[in-house]
């Protein structure tokens, strides 16, 4: 594979990431869909693979290392897969979901009369419920779709380049 192959994998790997990221927080912030604690763990693999494409492209200029990086890039997205794959599964009532709310860090509340505005401000969100359908499929299910499609893109992309070097 050559270097400016690599290069347009990882631009494309940063670019997915950062529109699915881009996705949901707009979905959070403009039209107020609260994300449960299994929504905010499906966004770090998205925000480990913009760390390493972002250093893969500024720092890690040889062919060996970005196609190393391309393969962990391929790995968060599995990862993020099976976040979303369990949670279609809570969705769907197939797994137990987790029982508390997940939209307030109670960590930094130094007091009673904190903690109880902190609580009546937080909406609990939970992860068996899903807020928004498109097509019949919740967020959590066109992001297992989106993850496992990009990973499978490039795995094959990555390995059809090995096979012909």
């Amino acid at each position: 594979m050559s270097i400016k192959t690599n290069k347009n994998l990882l631009i494309f790997l940063f670019s997915a990431a950062a529109l699915a990221l881009i996705f949901a927080y707009i979905s959070q912030f403009v039209f107020n869909y609260q994300p449960c604690i299994l929504c905010l763990y499906q966004r770090k693999p998205f925000f480990a693979i913009i760390a390493l494409t972002l250093s893969a492209l500024v720092f890690f200029k040889t062919e060996k290392s970005q196609k190393t990086i391309i393969f962990f890039c391929i790995i968060f997205l599995i990862i993020n897969a099976g976040i979303a794959f369990y949670h279609v599964g809570v969705e769907q009532k197939i797994f137990k979901g987790f029982s508390g709310c997940s939209s307030q860090n109670l960590n930094e509340i130094n007091d009673l009369e904190e903690l109880k505005k902190a609580l009546l401000a937080t909406k609990a969100v939970r992860c068996d419920q899903p807020q928004f359908f498109l097509l019949s499929l919740s967020m959590a299910a066109w992001n297992l779709i989106y993850c496992i499609t990009i990973a499978l893109f490039s795995f094959l992309h990555l390995q059809k380049r090995v096979n012909r070097g």
